[in-house]
């Protein structure tokens, strides 16, 4: 039945009917991302003079995955530590955040953390 709804919205309305298609497999997949506490954090590599930014909503879990070796982006750098954390009601602002904060003003900013 919902597969028909689905097919019906995406003839009628294309585009939006992509977005309610997505926001219905997402609430029913028990993913519900769009309104969970995000936090943007700053990892600082113990070995190297390097930072990292990121977004999760467990950055505990996160940081244990990048001193496992987990993230491609991280892996030759490790270990990791956390320096600093933001939280958020929304992923968007969280991403908003984390955007900014690899932005030249973040690095700026980031500097003024220490380690």
């Amino acid at each position: 039945m919902a597969d028909k709804i689905i097919f019906y919205f995406s003839a009628r309305f294309g585009g939006l009917a992509q977005l309610a298609t997505r926001l219905y497999r997402m609430v029913h997949s028990g993913r519900e991302r769009l309104t969970d506490d995000m936090k943007v954090y700053v990892l600082v590599s113990e070995k190297y003079d390097s930072q990292y930014v990121g977004m999760s909503d467990n950055p505990e879990r996160r940081l244990a995955e990048h001193n496992r070796g987990k993230v491609k982006s991280t892996k030759g750098k490790m270990p990791w530590r956390k320096i600093y954390e933001e939280e958020y009601e929304t992923r968007v602002d969280a991403r908003k955040r984390e955007v900014y904060l690899k932005s030249a003003a973040g690095r700026r900013f980031r500097k003024t953390l220490g380690d």
